[in-house]
């Protein structure tokens, strides 16, 4: 899938939700729903053993780009660096009581995955890489005309998606304060 990207420079202001990982589709990475013993994807009609279910990271924050606002969703493996392990991976480790020192309600494993995650993005700059963009009203080829349009509709929040998140280089950030 070669899709066009653009790069979006922004500060974290907030965690829109909570929901950090959700089970999805081997076959079209969609959320699959899981009902006893089996899954089964609604895209895709993919089915399958609900012990077997991968997981995907799905980041959905709140950002701003000088005073431009945007809700960025981030999905997938461009996250695994940020949380040190996959979705999948993370998902079995909260859900094995024997690898938590001190066995934790759901809630409260919860509440403190949210709370790390606030402090790992929240404050920080990162460089998303945008793919819906072509989906945006009068979509230009200049990047800051892209987006201008996606911020001027009565200075709402607009949704998008990346599939990349990397942390901007010091050093290009250092020479642009000096």
């Amino acid at each position: 899938m070669n899709r066009r990207r653009k790069f979006l420079l922004a500060s974290v202001l907030a965690l829109q939700n909570s929901s950090f990982i959700y089970p999805s589709c081997q076959k079209c990475f969609s959320r699959i729903i899981l009902v006893s013993k089996r899954s089964n994807c609604p895209k895709c009609g993919s089915t399958g053993e609900s012990g077997n279910a991968n997981y995907r990271y799905k980041l959905s924050l709140k950002v701003a780009e000088s005073n431009k606002l945007f809700v960025i969703t981030v999905f997938g493996s461009c996250l695994d660096t940020f949380f040190g392990l996959t979705a999948t991976g993370l998902h079995r480790y909260i859900q094995d009581p024997n690898k938590i020192p001190e066995t934790l309600d759901n809630d409260t494993t919860q509440n403190l995955l949210t709370k790390a995650v606030e402090t790992c993005f929240v404050g920080q700059s990162f460089i998303f890489g945008v793919t819906n963009f072509e989906n945006q009203p009068g979509q230009g080829s200049d990047a800051s005309n892209f987006l201008q349009q996606c911020s001027d509709h009565k200075r709402k929040a607009k949704a998008l998606v990346a599939c990349q998140i990397v942390l901007p280089d010091p050093a290009t950030q250092d020479a642009k304060t000096k």
